[in-house]
């Protein structure tokens, strides 16, 4: 039985958890599928899993994604009102120091606890976890891809990470690239990001057009066969 436990929408009252939290759409669900069960809470990520998630719970779950199109910014500018400690993980080294350089100018009272690329070995990892736990960060920002960002930041909290943990997929390196925002205001406005994405990363085509169908059609039949617990928080 696979026990999925969403969250329906966003709330800064999070950011106090000690938790790990991640993003779930119908191209990460598949790594969902292949873990063994965690301890990790999913938002929807993208406005058709939220959709379906929606109906098939009878609740009202919203669109929810670590990206400045819905709650980076909440999350980073909390941070720094409320002077929280961040600490992020993700993407090589050249694209995380422009990153780190960009977050830098866009919240210039935040305080940087640490940060180390996505490139490392499992001994690497539980120093890199160690190093996030002297740091004392309040919120660790990992984006390591699907699967693997899930069981670092459960570790993370396994070595006594005190703090809320989030994954961010590939934004990292989306904004370390991008001039201003990855996602221009008409394309997020109209709801493109999907295609966007495949016009500027042609690597996630795969994702969108053989992925998303393959792992709805698995997760409906998983719902069909009662091998899927869903619960919702808010």
């Amino acid at each position: 039985m696979l026990k999925l436990e969403l969250v329906g929408h966003y709330s800064a009252k999070l950011l106090e958890a000690n938790q790990a939290y991640s993003f779930i759409n119908f191209a990460s669900i598949g790594s969902v599928f292949a873990q063994t069960p965690g301890s990790v809470a999913y938002f929807c990520d993208g406005m058709l899993m939220s959709t379906f998630m929606s109906r098939v719970t009878g609740r009202t779950i919203g669109r929810v994604s670590f990206d400045f199109t819905s709650i980076a910014d909440l999350v980073l500018g909390s941070a720094e009102q409320l002077g929280k400690r961040v600490y992020f993980v993700g993407a090589r080294q050249a694209e995380l120091d422009l990153f780190i350089v960009k977050i830098g100018a866009l919240y210039p009272q935040l305080t940087i606890a640490g940060y180390h690329n996505g490139y490392f070995d499992a001994a690497e990892a539980e120093d890199i976890q160690a190093d996030i736990c002297r740091s004392a960060a309040d919120i660790l920002i990992v984006g390591l891809g699907a699967g693997l960002q899930e069981q670092f930041e459960q570790d993370a909290l396994s070595a006594g990470f005190r703090g809320v943990a989030f994954t961010c997929g590939g934004f990292i390196r989306q904004e370390a690239l991008a001039t201003r925002q990855y996602y221009p205001a008409l394309i997020n406005r109209l709801h493109l990001r999907a295609f966007y994405r495949m016009y500027r990363e042609p690597h996630t085509i795969k994702r969108y057009l053989i992925d998303y169908p393959s792992n709805f059609l698995h997760l409906l039949t998983m719902l069909a066969r009662h091998k899927v617990a869903i619960s919702v928080g808010e």
